[in-house]
């Protein structure tokens, strides 16, 4: 049963990258999961025909640069990858290396996008690094959102404490905040959080994942059973309009039927089902801007649709298309990374 409401379904983590950045995300997932079952040399065209045998329609895409002169190549890629594909959206990213962090973060938000996502792991810094404070005080008062990579800390071996991300919103208590993997395993913590903290979203990528019958060793290994199953099952159907649901594909724990089939396989109401892949990621992107309100109507946008946001686009400065990879109804142009 896939429960849908004007067959509309988002997907609310993506990661369609410039062809090297894509390649060397797998080479490095394969690496770390040679089962993992997405081949190497995935397009954005295939991962795009992967969302859409799903029943996905729209999605969220993040790109973040991993060195200083990445930031503008890595955004001109991703504003424009998403102005030329139905039901894409942007959110920006930049370097915690990058002075003038909020003209950087206005310029993005007028090209479109939504907010700005960070891997705290991959891009090598704390959330709460002092470089990043006149950014976050920006986002609070322009009501933008912010979107942490948190938890899954035995994977990376690396460490981001719950404490100091509570602190951090302590600290900025109205900056709209999402604490994607929902600081797996401290879901009760996160849940707790969400009271506190109206401003507060969490993102359950890969969490339903853990709890299939391969990974239970490893719940054991670090002291969880079948209750953290218990309290995430309660918290979802708890706070229905504060968390989302994204596949992490082409990174995620598995194909995206297998990952679409752990949240369908959970037991959970429909209702509840319908709040991850549908309202609560979709009441999120209207909180924060009116650009993408007329893609929620009723399936797929239309190309004439793409197409105007591909030229607001372009008048907004994000580049030359020719040399970026801009999938379009069902042909991918341009191809250079």
């Amino acid at each position: 049963m896939k429960p849908q409401i004007k067959n509309i379904r988002i997907d609310s983590h993506v990661h369609i990258l410039p062809p090297r950045r894509l390649s060397a995300l797998l080479r490095w997932i394969i690496r770390a999961n040679p089962a993992h079952p997405v081949p190497a040399d995935i397009t954005a065209e295939m991962i795009l025909s992967d969302l859409r045998a799903q029943g996905v329609t729209h999605f969220f895409n993040f790109a973040y640069p991993l060195d200083l002169a990445e930031t503008g190549p890595i955004n001109d890629f991703n504003i424009a990858f998403c102005a030329g594909t139905p039901g894409a959206i942007p959110f920006g990213s930049l370097h915690p290396d990058d002075e003038n962090k909020p003209e950087i973060a206005q310029r993005l938000f007028n090209r479109g996008c939504v907010g700005i996502k960070f891997h705290p792991f991959v891009q090598k810094f704390d959330p709460w690094d002092k470089r990043m404070e006149p950014l976050y005080d920006f986002l609070e008062e322009a009501q933008r959102p912010v979107l942490f990579h948190t938890g899954f800390e035995a994977f990376y071996r690396m460490q981001m404490p719950a404490a100091k991300l509570e602190a951090l919103i302590r600290k900025h208590p109205r900056m709209p905040t999402v604490f994607v993997h929902m600081m797996f395993p401290e879901i009760e913590r996160a849940y707790r959080l969400l009271e506190e903290f109206p401003m507060l979203f969490l993102d359950a990528t890969n969490v339903f994942a853990v709890f299939r019958p391969e990974y239970k060793p490893m719940l054991e290994t670090f002291g969880y059973g079948s209750g953290l199953r218990d309290v995430l099952f309660e918290g979802l159907c708890n706070y229905k309009g504060r968390i989302m649901f994204g596949s992490d594909h082409p990174a995620g724990m598995g194909s995206l039927e297998k990952i679409y089939g752990d949240i369908e396989n959970f037991g959970l109401p429909p209702e509840a089902i319908n709040s991850l892949t549908v309202d609560a990621p979709m009441t999120f992107v209207k909180s924060f801007t009116d650009d993408f309100s007329s893609l929620f109507m009723d399936g797929i946008p239309t190309a004439v649709e793409s197409g105007a946001r591909a030229a607001n686009a372009l008048l907004s400065g994000a580049g030359p298309t020719n040399d970026i990879l801009i999938p379009c109804a069902n042909k991918v142009q341009g191809g250079n990374d």
